[in-house]
């Protein structure tokens, strides 16, 4: 093979041309490399090692408390709120529940905090759970037409849970899951201090009134719920939309129930 250091000048412009010629703008080497042993090396080498994040740490938990605890302390952290927006506050900052941990929202209200009647259910629902509102989807739907039936929409009542937090497969809540969070509801109602309430369901009816009987046979008879506090209110108990919404025939009912409720609603005033 001739090296460019034995060509003559004349020889060097005319292989210039040539690659010129050809399209070849980039100078060569004067030894061809072996691209073989090139590839070997590079295959040789050591792949460099990939660095992993460490695994995410858990975050700290609250050691465990007796339930008596977790109860006293809900009742103390209830009690402590002075206004419906410090409860709000509080019961968003409770850890105390084990529900907070599968539930996406915690859903303290609903409606127009000054009205005259309240309404509590026993906890949020899947669609509540999802968009962060009491009584959505299907059955806010329904608890609309229910309202409107008696000249009434959500303006006119103060939506409250006895759980603020989902139930994992729409479940009615536990009696310790219950107790935890009762000590809030109470507090809500003597703040909001409606003149009445209605209670949504089998499993309101029971946590409220301290009740075991099955809804059919609380509905419709007007009761009295104490709260810890010594506020004492008229309630009365009816069927839940969720419920209706599967048990179509029980709606005669849950009419019935709120003719009752439109003639207390036509004179009630909140704290009356």
């Amino acid at each position: 093979m001739v090296k460019a250091t034995d060509m003559t000048r004349g020889e060097l412009e005319s292989l210039l041309r040539f690659y010129a010629e050809s399209g070849l703008d980039f100078p060569l080497s004067d030894d061809a490399p072996d691209r073989f042993e090139i590839s070997t090396q590079a295959a040789e080498q050591p792949a460099p090692r990939q660095q992993t994040a460490p695994p995410p740490t858990a975050p700290a938990r609250l050691p465990a408390m007796p339930d008596s605890d977790v109860i006293a302390l809900a009742a103390k952290v209830a009690a402590g709120a002075e206004t419906l927006d410090d409860l709000k506050k509080a019961v968003e900052a409770f850890d105390g529940c084990n529900l907070k941990l599968t539930a996406r929202h915690t859903i303290f209200e609903g409606g127009n905090r000054d009205a005259p009647m309240m309404m509590i259910s026993d906890a949020p629902g899947r669609d509540d759970d999802a968009s962060g509102d009491a009584i959505t989807g299907p059955e806010g739907q329904l608890f609309d037409r229910m309202l409107a039936a008696i000249g009434r929409s959500r303006d006119d009542c103060y939506l409250g849970f006895a759980v603020p937090w989902r139930v994992p497969g729409n479940s009615a809540p536990s009696p310790l899951q219950s107790a935890i969070c009762k000590p809030f509801v109470e507090r809500q109602i003597e703040l909001a201090r409606p003149a009445f309430l209605v209670l949504l369901g089998n499993g309101a009816a029971r946590i409220m009134l301290g009740a075991s009987a099955d809804i059919l046979n609380l509905r419709g008879v007007w009761k009295a719920v104490r709260t810890a506090g010594g506020f004492e209110v008229p309630a009365i108990a009816t069927l839940q939309p969720r419920y209706l919404l599967e048990q179509t025939a029980q709606k005669r009912y849950a009419w019935a129930d709120l003719l009752k409720i439109r003639d207390r609603l036509e004179t009630a005033t909140p704290d009356s």
